[in-house]
């Protein structure tokens, strides 16, 4: 069997033996997001990584393949972003302490840091709300009825089998065992076999830490394969709705994919996860955290397209990322995490923040997008913004605010930090952002 880890980088490629790509099942290519491609008389393949950063492991009869996509936003802080996107929805999911890491340099593995920010997570929040809940069960009792005696099933299978003292009934009881705690146990457990791909040994060793720190909470918990029969029995609703926030974290940091999904008949598990949703997420956490406006959820309008007989042929929503009321102002906001990054492109786009900051793209159709957002009858005269995540060096202060005019009311250029310096700059950042800092 071959063993093999496989590095890539978000959006980036990587070339790779032909024996290695036909080894995989091409679902599993697509499933983390990853093209595979081969030019005429080229020997090698090249992998091309696309949005999911994360660690994935697939295993057959004839590999063992762990995938470690790595995100290319050098020195971004996961931590302060992971806290921020699901970490301020209300305090049903805390937010763990950076600190709590243990790796030598958070910021050299995100990929670890992340892990680890999960399983805290996850350890909060059973501290303070694993309990014993209520979990209906079939069972078949020897001699006595308990719950609601199945009167049918009895007839037709145990009195018709001459087997009269096997009592089948339907039980409610109080448990820590339930769909909820399962899936919370069996995401710890995937954390620890994914961990063993992380390079970093100070790394391995911390995510395997936070995890046996974890565990002996659910000890009473079965070890179960979660596929999309077990997500579906979880719940919250009722006396169980406190679990919604940590569930969708983890739904959300295991990018959808189900624990120990089957690709074929070989088995993947995976830890994936969006950093350009992370970033956006982040942001929304910040606007949402902000007394200076709120963030407008309503339905987004639409455009419409009529032909010639004004009968209506299609529509278009017109939706940007945040739509920002302070009073009777309105602000409409874009995250551009993609355009943050060194990818090839129009150089005339390019922008060099500061005096020898990062390098951003401000695409023209970024710009024109928002001068359109504006001619939105809700929307006419509204401030328009386009937010860019940036890396800044310890002690860097925030970059103020840039502006593109010739276009109607300025478009103002945010630059938020999500570097090693972000909890120090996020002030800056929000002061920069408020209706005041951003005149029309």
């Amino acid at each position: 069997m071959r063993v093999e880890t496989l590095r890539l980088q978000e959006y980036e490629t990587t070339l790779v033996d032909d024996e290695l790509v036909q080894l995989v099942d091409e679902s599993f290519w697509i499933e983390l997001s990853v093209t595979a491609t081969r030019r005429p008389k080229e020997v090698e393949w090249r992998l091309k990584a696309d949005a999911l950063s994360g660690i994935a492991r697939y295993r057959s009869a004839d590999i063992d393949l762990t995938v470690v996509i790595e995100p290319k936003l050098r020195g971004a802080d996961v931590l302060f972003l992971a806290e921020h996107a699901y970490g301020q929805r209300g305090e049903v999911l805390r937010r763990p302490k950076g600190a709590r890491v243990g790796i030598d340099n958070a910021y050299s593995d995100p990929i670890a840091a992340l892990l680890v920010w999960y399983v805290d997570a996850v350890a909060d929040f059973a501290t303070r709300w694993l309990r014993r809940s209520y979990r209906t069960r079939e069972v078949v009792l020897p001699g006595h009825v308990r719950g609601r005696f199945l009167v049918s099933k009895y007839m037709t299978q145990s009195l018709a089998t001459a087997r009269n003292a096997e009592v089948p009934c339907v039980i409610t009881e109080r448990t820590i065992d339930t769909a909820n705690n399962r899936v919370l146990k069996a995401g710890l457990r995937e954390v620890t076999k994914l961990s063993s791909a992380l390079a970093i040994p100070a790394a391995r060793k911390a995510v395997k830490a936070a995890v046996n720190a974890a565990l002996p909470m659910f000890a009473e918990v079965s070890d179960t394969t979660i596929g999309p029969r077990e997500l579906r029995a979880t719940s919250t609703r009722g006396s169980e709705r406190h679990y919604a926030s940590i569930l969708q974290t983890t739904g959300d940091l295991l990018g959808g994919r189900h624990l120990g999904a089957q690709t074929g008949a070989n088995q993947v598990s995976s830890f994936m996860w969006a950093m350009p949703a992370l970033f956006q997420e982040a942001l929304r956490g910040i606007l949402e955290a902000s007394e200076a406006f709120t963030v407008d959820k309503s339905k987004r309008p639409s455009a419409m397209i009529y032909d010639g007989s004004a009968n209506r042929l299609t529509t278009s929503k017109i939706d940007p990322d945040y739509v920002l009321r302070a009073g009777n102002d309105v602000m409409l906001f874009d995250a551009k995490y993609k355009e943050s990054l060194r990818i090839p492109g129009n150089e005339d786009d390019a922008l060099t923040v500061g005096n020898s900051g990062p390098r951003i793209r401000v695409s023209r159709g970024d710009v024109y997008q928002m001068a359109a957002y504006r001619q939105q009858p809700l929307w006419l005269g509204a401030r328009t913004a386009l937010v860019y995540p940036i890396v800044l060096a310890k002690g860097q202060a925030l970059p103020k605010s840039y502006a593109v005019r010739g276009i109607g009311a300025p478009i103002r250029l945010h630059f938020m930090d999500v570097g090693p310096n972000a909890r120090d700059n996020l002030a800056s950042f929000r002061e920069r952002i408020t209706p005041a800092a951003t005149p029309s």
